[in-house]
């Protein structure tokens, strides 16, 4: 009883009434070559302090970051979860390692776990072709330290004087389907402005963290530093400053709140607030993967759609290709994009980096996004949730019930306190 009463639920039945493969864009232009439906970047927004660029879909993301690569002249610095020894991780070692030929200091960051589909040879034949290459706290040093976790889920990118992040990481899953990959649907942002040397800077926290040589892991954000953007990197203790971010901002909503996100299964204190601003009458959607890589977390959602459906808010189900992407929007002034999936597992085992930004003009451009995600998306129906068979209905309260556990174990932070600067 107790997880009922910290969770939305419904009884199981409850829906009884109602180029070559591998290479980057030939032109490197952002969207360039891509089919007719392909959604295509555009030029940045000016906002007070920066020049933001909104990169819709893996062909942007993929064109706009291989020309930086290709044109960089001091540094190129990637942190990722996921690196993998395939089509687009082989092309992209290509690129590193030319830039480190050119004497560009080139450096990879990535998880260990995430990554362990790749062997040791491909990153010292890496470290062979000049890139420098670390993994995030290996078992034998997180051990050490006392736990296998966090993990590093963050995704940043340094490129000279521009910085990049989003839900994109290095694997045949983000490589469009024409070019020999899996089409994953993603969603980045390119920066150019002052922020990027906090970028910089959050990389550099990172790469010490790595090997255990910082004295401790550590929070970093932005906080009014901007009057246009904040970053916020987050390890998982009880501060958990982009969930905070989240919900401060579901709770001054008066007008809409749109989240699209690959793994949705809001922890406890974030759904109490969605279904607060779905009460005062604000238009809640959400976009949810149709395919997914982790069945537990849809199953569980998928429990609970129709006690979300009873409180107002409206739901699809992405059906293009695999959606991976994970941002918002609020009302007319509030928007992010980062690594957060909005489940209890992003509290309590990984590093997280997301970038929020207030600048209405770029909001209207994440808002068309979001709009024409739902148009390649299938409403979520009480009819639909009533059809599918019982088997798969007991399967989604199975998984629910471990998620919840999980979920009751989380310490929800205060929505009040705003991170320090770096």
């Amino acid at each position: 009883m107790i997880l009922r009463e910290r969770r939305l639920q419904a009884p199981a039945d409850d829906g009884r009434s109602a180029t070559a493969p591998g290479v980057p864009p030939v032109d490197h232009a952002a969207g360039a070559g891509a089919g007719d439906d392909a959604p295509r970047a555009v030029g940045p927004i000016r906002t007070a302090e920066h020049a933001l660029t909104l990169l819709p879909g893996m062909e942007a993301v993929l064109g706009s970051i291989f020309r930086d690569v290709d044109r960089a002249e001091r540094c190129v610095d990637i942190e990722t979860y996921i690196y993998r020894d395939d089509l687009l991780g082989r092309s992209f070692a290509d690129v590193m390692g030319r830039a480190a030929a050119r004497g560009v200091r080139a450096r990879l960051l990535y998880d260990p776990l995430g990554s362990h589909e790749t062997d040791a040879p491909f990153f010292h034949d890496l470290r062979r072709r000049g890139v420098e290459v670390r993994a995030y706290r290996p078992v034998a040093v997180a051990l050490g330290r006392g736990g296998l976790l966090p993990r590093d889920h963050s995704r940043v990118i340094v490129i000279d004087d521009v910085a990049y992040t989003g839900g994109a990481a290095w694997g045949d899953e983000w490589l469009p389907e024409r070019r020999g990959g899996e089409g994953w649907h993603d969603v980045c942002l390119r920066v150019e402005g002052p922020c990027v040397g906090d970028f910089a800077d959050l990389f550099e926290q990172r790469w010490r963290e790595a090997d255990g040589d910082d004295g401790g892991l550590r929070d970093v954000a932005t906080g009014r530093k901007y009057p246009d953007l904040e970053l916020v990197a987050d390890t998982p203790d009880d501060n958990a400053r982009v969930y905070a971010r989240y919900r401060e901002a579901i709770r001054r909503s008066r007008e809409r709140v749109w989240m699209e996100n690959a793994y949705f299964f809001p922890p406890s204190g974030m759904l109490e607030d969605l279904v607060d601003a779905a009460r005062r009458g604000v238009d809640v959607q959400v976009i949810l993967p149709g395919a997914t890589d982790l069945p537990i977390i849809q199953r569980a959602a998928r429990a609970e759609h129709a006690a979300w459906l009873d409180r107002g808010f409206k739901l699809f189900e992405y059906q293009r290709d695999h959606m991976h992407s994970k941002f918002a929007l609020v009302d007319g002034d509030w928007c992010t994009i980062g690594t957060f999936n909005a489940n209890p597992s992003s509290l309590t085992a990984v590093n997280e980096v997301n970038l929020f930004v207030f600048d209405p003009a770029f909001v209207a451009r994440v808002a068309d996004l979001f709009a024409r995600d739902r148009a390649g998306s299938r409403p979520v129906t009480r009819e639909a949730l009533a059809a599918r068979p019982l088997l798969d209905k007991a399967a989604d309260w199975l998984a629910h019930g471990a998620l919840s556990v999980l979920d009751a174990l989380v310490k929800h932070p205060r929505t009040d306190a705003r991170g320090g600067g770096i």
